[in-house]
């Protein structure tokens, strides 16, 4: 493995570490907060703090909205008193996922796992490979949509930390599972094709966004 891969992974799993620990975060400090402010608010808030930080570190437009966003979700929160508000992030976020990945597998469309493949491995990419990862690409786009459900179900039905944990602890390793179950299936069940790892996926779905959005930087 070169020094450039290395890097890259490396990379991955910081981002990933920073992203989990982020997350760990919105549900542990508002449950210590509990008796206090309301755990819905105090997450919100920090989402609000940490998209400030973000929005300063990064300046692009995209941050500043979600800085807006979050505001405005609190203060919707704070008047209403409706703790579904607070799901409306985690719903919104999987259901815009679900549509990423579904609207790739219209007849003629080539599917979004085949277009990263395409991208960052294009000598690894088999028709045979092709179909498998079409419908990895399916199997994700009704993970998401189950995960926007499930967070919808919970926020209304159950109590609030159990949405929190939910959302905010388990979900990161569900996906993990995901990955980790993709790539054993894989080596048991199809091991002629190629052996990526959970941590290379990942790492060359980091890769795919960078070049979509190197043109626009330019």
């Amino acid at each position: 493995m070169d020094a450039a891969v290395q890097s890259s992974h490396r990379n991955t799993f910081l981002y990933a570490a920073g992203i989990i620990g982020l997350s760990t975060a919105l549900h542990v400090v508002p449950q210590m907060l509990r008796d206090f402010v309301n755990p819905a608010w105090s997450m919100l808030l920090l989402m609000v703090i940490d998209a400030t930080v973000v929005s300063l570190i990064v300046r692009g437009r995209g941050t500043v909205w979600a800085v807006l966003l979050f505001a405005a979700l609190l203060g919707a929160l704070i008047v209403t008193h409706q703790n579904v508000i607070a799901a409306l992030p985690s719903i919104g976020l999987n259901l815009a996922l679900a549509a990423a990945f579904g609207v790739t597998l219209r007849p003629g469309s080539t599917a979004l796992l085949v277009r990263i493949e395409e991208a960052c491995s294009p000598h690894t990419l088999t028709p045979a490979f092709a179909r498998y990862l079409r419908q990895q690409t399916a199997a994700w786009t009704l993970l998401f949509i189950a995960m926007a459900a499930t967070s919808l179900v919970l926020i209304i039905y159950a109590p609030y930390e159990w949405w929190s944990l939910f959302v905010n602890v388990l979900t990161w390793p569900l996906f993990g599972v995901m990955f980790v179950g993709e790539w054993t299936f894989r080596r048991v069940a199809f091991p002629h094709l190629p052996a990526h790892t959970p941590l290379a996926i990942v790492a060359m779905v980091f890769a795919y966004q960078r070049q979509r959005r190197a043109p626009r930087s330019q």
